[in-house]
């Protein structure tokens, strides 16, 4: 009898022993809870709270951010945008004009401050601005004009005059030129860009040379190779070949080595954009030179007119009709290449 007492006695103390364990587990789990749930409210209240202070969304749509020259432009867009106190989102249009439409139309419909703009189809453009018009916002466009209206500026080089500036260039630095024949590898016929070449050609013609062809490389490096090769075949003469941005121009230069001719001796390329991969083969001659552009001021240059605007000042335009505001140029070639890599 006393041995069952004791067994009894026993299996109290155990079962007491596992209450009081239940007992602190529980209260462990509701302190733990607690803290947790502290923890969650806390970073609710951080997101809620940053996205008070975020002014907005200041979005930018490129028209191919796989070139380096929209990369540039993009990053000016970011930086000035978030100095400000904005949040910035970038579309990438893939030079693909439906992509440029739909991703637009979503930005817009997201009730962003302001959309900044590089359109891959120029033309195509004003579904969008009425798109913006119709939610009171601003659009700007940086580097690509468009004809129609309905965007609060324009920011972008004078392509015509970039063309004057490598049209000089070649009258300046190749008097010795035996052919005086040059040609062209232009971007797609309803880019605004294309007049490019043709400030390249006006500025030769006037110098007494020769524009022996002009075909299309579409903005792309694997057609502008193909385009050299038949320029060669077809003007074995020829001495230069304006090409109207620095993929196209790398790329020609190498269709020129692969013809079995010597890029920078027997054709000379010029390019334009300055993108940083073309500066070794400026340096070491393969491409004559590049025209020089300043994307990063494009797109901090958009930005600033957004806020000005919004802040009421009136906007100041190199082109009122267009209004358009011109960014700086120059000319890059082996004598001041090192000074920009």
């Amino acid at each position: 009898m006393k041995n069952l007492k004791k067994l009894l006695a026993v299996v109290l103390m155990v079962l007491l022993a596992m209450q009081a364990a239940a007992c602190g587990s529980s209260e462990e789990k509701k302190e733990t809870g607690s803290e947790s749930s502290a923890s969650s409210n806390e970073s609710q209240s951080s997101e809620t709270e940053s996205s008070q202070d975020s002014k907005g969304v200041i979005a930018y749509s490129c028209y191919n951010m796989s070139w380096e020259y929209y990369v540039t432009l993009a990053q000016g867009v970011k930086e000035a945008a978030e100095a400000a106190g904005y949040e910035y989102v970038e579309h990438d249009q893939q030079s693909d004009q439906s992509l440029m439409i739909q991703g637009c139309t979503d930005l817009l419909n997201q009730d962003i401050a302001c959309l900044v703009l590089t359109p891959c189809k120029p033309e195509a453009a004003a579904s969008i601005y009425e798109l913006a018009q119709e939610k009171g916002i601003p659009v700007i466009l940086a580097d690509i004009g468009t004809e129609a209206s309905g965007y609060l500026a324009c920011l972008k080089s004078d392509n015509y005059d970039g063309g004057v500036l490598a049209g000089n260039y070649v009258l300046d630095n190749l008097t010795d030129a035996q052919s005086k024949k040059a040609a062209m590898i232009t971007v797609d016929p309803s880019n605004t860009n294309i007049v490019r070449s043709d400030g390249f050609k006006d500025t030769l013609e006037a110098g007494g040379w020769t524009i022996a062809a002009e075909l299309s490389g579409q903005s792309e490096p694997d057609i502008a190779y193909s385009c050299m090769q038949d320029i060669i075949t077809a003007n074995p003469d020829v001495e230069v070949v304006f090409c109207s941005n620095d993929p196209m121009a790398i790329s020609a230069s190498q269709a020129v080595a692969d013809a079995g001719l010597t890029p920078g001796e027997d054709v000379k390329v010029i390019g334009y954009d300055a993108q940083s991969n073309v500066f070794e083969p400026i340096e070491n001659g393969t491409v004559l030179g590049t025209v020089a552009q300043d994307p990063y001021g494009m797109g901090e240059g958009a930005v600033d007119c957004f806020l000005k605007n919004l802040n009421g000042e009136e906007l100041t335009f190199d082109d009122e009709e267009t209004k358009t505001i011109y960014t700086d140029q120059w000319i890059i070639d082996a004598a001041n290449a090192a000074e920009y890599k």
